[in-house]
């Protein structure tokens, strides 16, 4: 089975569940493992709405890295910091506190 390219766009592993899995070839051993893997790690329930609070904090963190937030469901401020150590930005702890709380209110 040849497949199209329609779109090339990075999504998370969140988006993907919510969005696209129906799309996914649930008839091939690739497609199975990864509903599989996808069912048993996804924790945040609604993508969309924790990605527009997270960006309406104003902390100015590029895409990429709030989708690994949302999709790494951090736990507490030390994994944020972790997560956004590469930005190399002085992001303030009340801050971080704050992406915490939707990360939590989304689980």
């Amino acid at each position: 089975m040849e497949y199209e390219i329609i779109d090339e766009k990075i999504i998370s592993e969140t988006e993907l569940k919510e969005q696209y899995l129906d799309y996914v070839d649930k008839g091939n051993e690739i497609g199975k493992k990864l509903i599989e893997h996808i069912q048993k790690n996804v924790k945040i329930n609604n993508f969309e709405e924790t990605f527009n609070e997270i960006t309406e904090l104003g902390l100015g963190i590029r895409d990429d890295y709030i989708r690994m937030i949302i999709d790494s469901a951090p736990s507490s401020v030390e994994q944020i910091r972790a997560l956004l150590s590469p930005l190399k930005s002085n992001i303030k702890e009340e801050d971080l506190k704050k992406i915490l709380a939707v990360v939590k209110k989304h689980l």
